[in-house]
């Protein structure tokens, strides 16, 4: 589905992710191959990072919209909640990726990363960031996710399996509570 086989090096693991991924993508030209393989190799970073840190792999979570915040109740007792955005939704099923930015469950403020990554797109010609919803593998959608995290500056990523499609969403800075 992407225009061009994007392949991003083994990352190594810094102690915490680097400053530089949190700027967000400032509106500027960039060499879109290199952009795609830093912003691979950032999530794979700031998912390790945030693995060891938060420790969110088997915690239920909630997602309020109204307040746009992603809330885990870890096993421990401490509270995890972190700003969120939802990037899309994709179908194990149909294999289809739906876009956050044209989803109609998906509320409106909680939609911005999902544009601005739509608006990259618009800029570098990207269609697969430009179509509401396209055919692709999951590892595909972790792609057009890691994009957007890289895009607008995220802390990270989380995939949320639920009954039906597996949502894509992009973290702020998390908050733990004990």
């Amino acid at each position: 589905m992407l225009k061009k086989k994007r392949r991003a090096p083994e990352p190594s693991v810094p102690s915490r992710p680097e400053s530089r991924g949190l700027v967000p993508w400032g509106g500027e030209e960039v060499d879109v191959d290199r952009f795609w393989a830093e912003s691979w190799v950032d999530l794979l970073n700031r998912q390790r990072w945030l693995s060891k840190r938060l420790k969110l792999e088997t915690s239920p979570w909630q997602v309020d919209q109204n307040a746009g915040i992603i809330q885990f109740d870890r096993k421990d007792g401490a509270l995890v909640t972190a700003p969120v955005q939802i990037i899309g939704a994709w179908n194990p099923r149909t294999q289809m990726f739906r876009w956050g930015w044209d989803h109609p469950m998906v509320a409106q403020r909680l939609r911005n990363d999902a544009e601005r990554t739509r608006r990259f797109g618009d800029k570098h010609g990207l269609v697969e960031l430009t179509t509401r919803a396209l055919k692709m593998a999951e590892q595909e959608a972790w792609q057009m996710t890691a994009l957007a995290m890289k895009v607008n500056g995220a802390h990270g990523v989380y995939r949320a399996p639920t009954e039906g499609p597996v949502i894509f969403m992009t973290l702020g800075e998390p908050k733990v509570r004990k």
